[in-house]
């Protein structure tokens, strides 16, 4: 069985950003490996659905994990509905717990 991959919709403005502050900050090539090791994680997540940890002090069954070397993906399982929803993917300090915790599905 697969679990499939819903994102909530500011997600992408979340990957945009990263993108674009890697690309001014280290550049092109950098931005590039970065964006595959985050969806790399993300997409190995319909595999391993429950890793990360667990932040039910954020919001109810919220899971974090690292992707590359300085992002988060906050997310969480629906075993029911077999689907993982990605909340926010951060970079760089940003504030993963509050953007999660606004966009709680």
């Amino acid at each position: 069985m697969m679990i499939q991959i819903r994102f909530h919709p500011q997600v992408s403005r979340d990957l945009k950003a990263i993108a674009l502050w890697i690309v001014e900050n280290a550049g092109s090539q950098i931005s590039d490996r970065d964006l595959a090791e985050i969806e790399q994680a993300i997409t190995g997540l319909a595999r391993m659905p429950h890793k990360g940890s667990v932040r039910d002090d954020i919001a109810p069954g919220l899971r974090a994990i690292p992707a590359g070397s300085r992002t988060v993906i906050a997310f969480a399982v629906d075993d029911a509905a077999e689907e993982v929803l990605i909340h926010a993917v951060t970079c760089s300090g940003g504030d993963w717990a509050g953007r999660s915790r606004a966009r709680i599905f």
